[in-house]
């Protein structure tokens, strides 16, 4: 199977965050009835921000610096699929584990990060993976200074705030 990064975003309403960062694909996840599969690998190409730490998701940490990804599985015709937050392990993470090269709750440039099952199967086959990397709130977009961390614009595409890739199986 085919496995190609699509950028595009599934709401209608117009996206108020700011870009303040670019990462790319390193690689892509294979779907299998495993709970630990690998999600995707990005790294951090560029931040216009000092540090980007990973939320924890408990409101202590709303905004500035500390940012959410959040993947949603298959999404097809407009429709979202069941939502995952990724946090590091030491942040009690659930679904989605964010595994880093270097174990110290910063994404630094350069450095490749991986999401990954955390005793759940996300992906079991083939399926259409959405990533949205933000400081504030996903769904709401509730916060001052909105900012996100989009991939890499690829022959001149826009860079927009939720990255859609596929993985196979």
């Amino acid at each position: 199977m085919l496995m190609l990064p699509l950028s595009g975003c599934i709401l209608d309403m117009e996206f108020k965050g700011e870009l303040v960062g670019t990462f790319e694909i390193d690689s892509l996840g294979t779907g299998t009835t495993n709970v630990n599969d690998t999600i995707i690998s990005i790294e951090l190409i560029n931040s216009s921000v000092n540090q980007i730490q990973f939320n924890d998701d408990t409101g202590n940490q709303d905004g500035s610096n500390h940012f959410r990804f959040r993947i949603v599985r298959d999404i097809y015709n407009d429709t979202i699929g069941p939502s995952f937050e990724c946090r590091i392990q030491t942040q009690s993470p659930s679904d989605c584990l964010i595994v880093e090269s270097v174990d110290d709750g910063i994404w630094e440039i350069g450095e490749i990060i991986t999401l990954q099952e955390n005793d759940v199967d996300i992906c079991s086959s083939g399926c259409q993976i959405q990533l949205t990397i933000l400081n504030g709130d996903i769904i709401t977009e509730e916060e001052e200074n909105l900012q996100y961390l989009g991939q890499k614009a690829i022959g001149g595409s826009p860079i927009r705030h939720t990255t859609n890739f596929g993985m196979g199986q």
